[in-house]
């Protein structure tokens, strides 16, 4: 299962899963860049300790690493983290989005805007600028591992607040879906997982803090994103939920569903609509998507559509 010899970007890995990834990629012989600023669950700027002492582990078990401190959400700065992959070691083969935080969650009936988009920024725009940051290099060397961090949380807790978190993560599933469908013609695989773990992040609520700490140790996610990361990963554009040393595809589903033209029709047939004793279709993209959409609506087969003219 070949790591050995690649260089890989993880970000968030003074801690936490991160940690215990670039601690795993070490050992199998990656060459890692440990990327983490240190900072607060909400998202305020700490130090480089953090990575430093991730660094100081993995040298201690004889593997080869870099501290990197800093923060994926600044366009600047994600430009030296990945300089600093190059100037040390060559190239980048592996990137591991991982950096993520759940901010100071404010009341649905009265948003914080701030904190919102702090969550977002590190996330979504921080896994945005990583992967562009990474992709020319990637596509150059036709060899590319980009592995997001999605949530179940997309499937809702119901727990109110300001989404922030769950919206993100729902974010990164939709890029990875998107982008793994295109990254593949360039040589690089981008896939996601959505990982259940005991975490400074679980530990927030003592709910989660019971399941976590009960049934989902962080060890549990870690093979599966290493699997990923190999040059052996089958796949590119598929999400996964990640725990317990299982592993799982993702995915969106829909139904026949109900043709109407008034709501009446619609109200009347409602448990159609939500596909109660339905078979699901899994969709494997957007245009099959809409080629059953088109089969159900129609009752035709629509034409392929080679090109939406979307990607320049």
């Amino acid at each position: 299962m070949s790591v050995d010899g690649k260089v890989a970007i993880v970000t968030g890995a003074g801690g936490g899963l991160g940690r215990l990834y670039a601690l795993a990629l070490a050992k199998r012989g990656a060459k890692v860049v440990v990327n983490d600023y240190g900072g607060t669950l909400d998202g305020q700027v700490g130090t480089s300790a953090r990575a430093e002492a991730v660094v100081e582990e993995i040298k201690a078990a004889g593997g080869i690493a870099v501290a990197d401190p800093h923060d994926v959400s600044v366009a600047d700065q994600v430009k030296e983290i990945v300089a600093t992959a190059v100037r040390e070691f060559g190239t980048v083969h592996i990137l591991i989005n991982n950096a993520g935080i759940p901010g100071k969650i404010s009341p649905h009936d009265n948003v914080d805007k701030d904190t919102f988009m702090r969550v977002l920024e590190i996330s979504v725009l921080g896994t945005t600028l990583m992967t562009s940051a990474v992709y020319s290099l990637m596509a150059k060397q036709k060899y590319g591992r980009i592995i997001n961090t999605s949530s179940n949380a997309i499937y809702g807790f119901g727990a109110g607040g300001d989404c922030a978190y769950s919206a993100s993560k729902g974010a990164i599933f939709a890029i990875t879906r998107e982008l793994g469908r295109w990254s593949e013609r360039d040589g690089i695989k981008l896939n996601g997982v959505m990982p259940s773990a005991a975490s400074r992040m679980a530990d927030m609520s003592e709910g989660s803090k019971k399941v976590t700490r009960t049934y989902f140790q962080p060890e549990g996610v870690v093979p599966f994103v290493i699997a990923l990361a190999s040059e052996e990963c089958p796949v590119s554009g598929e999400l996964f939920s990640s725990s317990a040393f299982r592993a799982a595809r993702e995915t969106f589903a829909t139904f026949p569903g109900v043709k109407s033209e008034t709501p009446e029709g619609f109200l009347q047939q409602f448990d159609k609509v939500l596909g109660k004793d339905e078979t699901p279709y899994l969709a494997t993209s957007t245009i099959d998507h809409v080629k059953y959409v088109v089969r159900n609506a129609h009752g035709v087969e629509m034409e392929d559509v080679a090109d939406f003219g979307l990607a320049k």
